[in-house]
């Protein structure tokens, strides 16, 4: 989960929930936004998503999207099962989000990655993937930003 949080500075937070195997990607945006717009993000996204994966031969087992707002700040959570999420897919997805929201997409505040370093972490990223998936977590994982350092509790 460490290595989402390192690759990908748009994703706030990322959950496992080994009950369905699905992990949960929230993203903070600093504005209130609209049930329309949220609807609209949510359907560009998932017709891309969908699209990608076909061509991956990739039939997705989960794909839910959430909104909530508190005050000027909205969270999308992204759900999506392990056995089919790839990294490439999560690239896509924070295309699009930045795109939708080039302005209040909530980043990371962080020093830019040194390329052998963002490297190493895709690496990983992608062999945590292949890992999730042949061998079922028992326990539910939560990754957080705490200033500089990106931590996983076990929940």
């Amino acid at each position: 989960l460490a290595s989402i949080l390192v690759c990908y500075e748009e994703i706030t937070k990322v959950g496992y929930e080994p009950k369905d195997d699905t992990i949960r990607l929230t993203f903070s945006i600093k504005e209130p936004v609209t049930k329309q717009r949220f609807d609209e993000i949510g359907k560009l996204l998932a017709q891309s998503v969908a699209a990608f994966l076909n061509l991956s031969g990739i039939q997705p087992r989960v794909f839910n999207m959430e909104m909530e707002t508190a005050g000027h700040i909205s969270f999308i959570h992204l759900i999506r099962d392990v056995q089919s999420l790839m990294r490439d897919e999560l690239s896509l997805v924070v295309d699009i989000l930045y795109d939708a929201f080039p302005e209040t997409l909530l980043l990371d505040d962080r020093d830019p990655l040194d390329p052998n370093f963002e490297v190493e972490q895709e690496n990983l990223l992608d062999h945590m993937l292949g890992t999730v998936r042949q061998h079922h977590l028992k326990e539910r994982l939560l990754g957080i930003r705490e200033g500089d350092r990106v931590v996983v509790y076990n929940q």
